[in-house]
């Protein structure tokens, strides 16, 4: 993805790191008619990064990432234990923080293939700090 310029009500946007992103962010996968919630906070081990809970449709599970310069990046376990979906969008520049938009990928499991969706993170409430 290309970088995208902040707009000037929110110059620092691509400067954003995780702490920015903390909270609970309502989830659509339009592609799959699925909706959910996903809330984020500090990874315990490594504190440049996130760690989160997804749930969706019911299944709850654990995400670890990372935002630069804007970028948005989330691996998903449903076991704690091997990766089931790579999420990876950007910052909405217009929504100033309060929206991330991207593509969710499942991987293959035995049976039953991977499958993607686009993806809208909308921040429920306001963002720590505001």
């Amino acid at each position: 993805m290309r970088p995208v310029a902040a707009p000037a009500a929110c110059p620092d946007l691509l400067r954003w790191g995780a702490p920015e992103l903390y909270g609970r962010w309502q989830l659509q996968l339009p592609d799959l008619g699925q909706q959910g919630t996903l809330v984020l906070r500090r990874h315990p081990e490594f504190g440049a990064s996130l760690r989160g809970e997804f749930e969706i449709a019911g299944l709850r599970s654990i995400a670890s990432g990372d935002l630069e310069e804007g970028e948005f990046n989330l691996d998903e376990s449903r076991d704690g234990k091997s990766l089931f979906a790579f999420w990876s969008g950007r910052l909405v520049p217009e929504a100033c923080g309060r929206e991330i938009r991207g593509q969710m990928q499942q991987l293959d499991r035995p049976g039953r293939p991977g499958r993607e969706s686009r993806f809208v993170l909308r921040r429920q409430g306001a963002a720590p700090g505001w």
